[in-house]
């Protein structure tokens, strides 16, 4: 089996995982998984302001901008101009994105998810070692 390491922007997805402000970016995406086993494609900033599991107290929508296009920086996400939104002439020039998951953001979140599945599978594996009764169950069943 060949480590072949990964190309540079690949690696680049991951790079909200151990970034300063990890949290804030697995709650953002947290929300575009959810919304894409929904069929929702597109979000936008209030959107996912409101729709994510803040570990704390809720950022700012201008906090959620950043993070959004630092998620596009990395490659997780992609935007687009929103322009359903536009009523006025200075809507029209107000920089308004839709954000999607790009196919890479989707690979590291399966990639996550089942790492995530992987760890609670080997700790309800050690926790039945541990416990003499459930071990005996077995030897007996």
């Amino acid at each position: 089996m060949s480590s072949n390491p990964l190309p540079r922007s690949a690696s680049a997805l991951f790079s909200h995982v151990m970034a300063d402000h990890a949290p804030l970016y697995r709650a953002i995406l947290d929300v575009f998984a959810a919304s894409k086993r929904q069929f929702r494609l597109h979000l936008r900033p209030d959107d996912v302001l409101l729709e994510a599991a803040w570990p704390g107290d809720p950022p700012s929508l201008e906090a959620v901008q950043q993070a959004l296009e630092q998620l596009v920086d990395w490659g997780n996400l992609q935007s687009q101009p929103d322009t359903a939104r536009v009523a006025t002439i200075e809507d029209f020039y107000r920089k308004r994105l839709l954000y999607r998951m790009t196919s890479g953001g989707e690979a590291v979140e399966a990639g996550l998810q089942a790492f995530v599945e992987a760890l609670a599978r080997r700790a309800e594996l050690q926790s039945v070692a541990l416990d003499p009764p459930a071990m005996a169950r077995q030897r007996n069943g």
